[in-house]
């Protein structure tokens, strides 16, 4: 059975923000929160199909909204300073209600910027598996945090992406061990274009693998 819980909490503008927080009725085997991307809601196929799963296997998930986001505010340098504020808050809170065996932070690409900031600044965070779906790879939001932090961690990425580039990579892998899934052809939000049966594959793979990921000892 599934509770679905209301967190007390606010955007950094003091409007209500409502994340979705679904709790185990019973003993939880984890915490999976998942992070979107600017135009990449919690309900796109990575993130949802994930949750979905994390929560078959009985895990709590919590998916986070954004306040510029809920207020439709266009986005910019300016507001990720109260985006930070917002998720880091949401996470505490929901920590704070009981103790979890396993941590999973999986974000979409501004999403991914956000759990790598996470993993670097919070030591709650510090047992955590870390997941990133298209990553800014080869910006200052991403590349010098991924090589700081040891949080065991996955990468996925397209070929198609305009952030792929095998030589950062390259050099990324030379500086720590994570494991990489790229999808030849796919592009930033993991879609092969004009190929839906594609398409629905590279997500199945992602997602199980991460399931996997998540789980493993």
């Amino acid at each position: 059975m599934s509770e679905i819980v209301r967190l007390p909490l606010k955007t950094s503008d003091g409007y209500p923000l409502v994340h979705k927080f679904y709790r185990q009725e019973g003993e939880s085997h984890g915490l999976l929160v998942t992070f979107p991307g600017e135009k990449y809601g919690v309900d796109g196929p990575l993130l949802y199909y994930l949750s979905e799963l994390m929560w078959a296997y009985g895990w709590d998930t919590l998916a986070l909204t954004y306040g510029f986001q809920l207020t439709m505010e266009p986005f910019s340098a300016d507001v990720i300073p109260g985006l930070l504020q917002e998720c880091r808050s949401a996470v505490e809170e929901v920590m704070t209600q009981r103790t979890y065996p396993r941590l999973g932070l999986a974000g979409k690409s501004l999403g991914a910027g956000v759990v790598a900031y996470l993993c670097q600044s919070e030591a709650s965070l510090a047992e955590s598996r870390a997941v990133f779906f298209t990553p800014a790879l080869g910006t200052p939001l991403f590349d010098p945090i991924i090589v700081e932090i040891h949080h065991p961690s996955y990468i996925a990425v397209g070929t198609q992406d305009r952030f792929y580039d095998p030589e950062i990579l390259d050099t990324l892998r030379a500086s720590r061990h994570f494991e990489l899934t790229v999808i030849e052809g796919a592009d930033h939000s993991m879609d092969v274009l004009g190929d839906i049966e594609n398409s629905m594959k590279a997500v199945k793979k992602i997602v199980v693998e991460v399931v996997d990921f998540l789980q493993k000892d």
